[in-house]
Order: C-alpha cells, then structure tokens, then sequence
C-alpha cells in the first residue's frame, strides 16, 4: 500500500492570489475574443490563450499545495514574457506576475 502524505492547509495569500489571477485569466481570454490583440499577429491571440489554460492547470496545482503548480507557473509566465516581447505585445503591468511567483516560493517548502 502507498501512504499518502497529509493534506496542507493553504494559506490565505495563496487563496487570494489564486482566485484573482482565475478570474484575470477568464476575463483575458474573453477579452481575446474582441479583437485588441489583431495587431500582435494572427497566432498571438490563440498562443497566448493556450499558455492562460495552462496556467489554470498550474493555479490548479498550487490551489491544492503541490510543487508542480509554481515551477509551471513560473515557466508559464516567463514564457509568456517572451512571447509578449517577441510579439510587441509586452507591458510592464506584467511584471506584477512576479508577485504571485515571490508569494507561491515563499511557500514551497510548505507544500508537497
């Protein structure tokens, strides 16, 4: 038999920001759909919607405490950077995206 480690008790930070950055992400991939990222490229709007899915998957892995979810939230977010920079789509409001990547490290030993 595999014994199953202890379920942690999420810390309300990591609630906080988990809930605010799903609720960003839903209202960015609707905001895709009315066109203001056209000028970015005709790939843009549909790659920086799959790396948003993504990152739901990586919130969805910190929401429950793993370490999975920062590390792929992480890359998600430099990649995402990078796309942005390459594209001319990048603004300095995402490097708030730091903040939520310095709250989900200062946790990680706390998590599975």
């Amino acid at each position: 038999m595999s014994e199953k480690t202890p379920p942690v008790i999420r810390p309300v930070s990591i609630t906080a920001i988990c809930s605010i950055l799903f609720a960003a992400g839903i209202f960015n991939i609707i905001y895709t759909f009315t066109g203001v990222y056209a000028p970015y490229g005709v790939y843009y709007s549909a790659v920086n919607t799959i790396i948003i899915v993504i990152m739901f998957a990586a919130l969805s892995g910190v929401w429950v405490m793993e370490q999975w979810g920062v590390y792929l939230f992480t890359l998600l977010v430099i990649i995402k950077c990078c796309l942005d920079l390459y594209s001319g789509a990048f603004s300095f409001w995402e490097l708030l995206l730091l903040v939520p990547i310095i709250v989900f490290l200062s946790q990680l030993r706390k998590m599975n």
